[in-house]
């Protein structure tokens, strides 16, 4: 089954005042996509609520914190991702990622990744229906 997800990195306050509202945000994307007449408004409050994508920012956090191997193609504003004899396809646009996975496990992996470049990543896949924060996983430490 090939995952396909959207990855935006959101204003830390708007992560902040959205998190729990996180509908919201899919709602306004989603009008992105799919109604022409108000694409141009949508497009204006996407651009004032996310980030713009480094490529650079984004090879080093993928190199630091992802396992696996990590290739870039500048032509193509892209890196592939391969661990052990799984691959991933990530897609750097301006203002968010096409992630592009046949591994649910390798898929998660990478959410994890990014969850330590930002905790205001948020992935929403391509028909709107799944989408979640990709916030790392807090350390399960046993106290005695």
């Amino acid at each position: 089954m090939v995952a396909r997800y959207w990855i935006y990195l959101f204003h830390d306050d708007v992560a902040y005042s959205y998190y729990d509202q996180a509908e919201k945000i899919v709602q306004l994307l989603r009008e992105y996509q799919y109604q022409p007449m108000l694409k141009s408004i949508c497009r204006k409050q996407i651009e004032f609520i996310t980030e713009r994508l480094s490529f650079s920012r984004l090879e080093l956090g993928l190199k630091e914190h992802f396992v696996g191997t990590v290739e870039k193609n500048l032509e193509r504003n892209m890196f592939v991702l391969r661990e052990k004899n799984e691959e991933a396809l990530i897609i750097v646009q301006k203002r968010r990622l096409l992630l592009v996975c046949d591994y649910p496990s390798l898929t998660e992996r990478i959410f994890q990744t990014f969850s330590h470049i930002s905790p205001f990543f948020f992935a929403v896949d391509l028909y709107f229906h799944h989408y979640q924060w990709l916030l790392p996983v807090a350390d399960e430490r046993k106290f005695a």
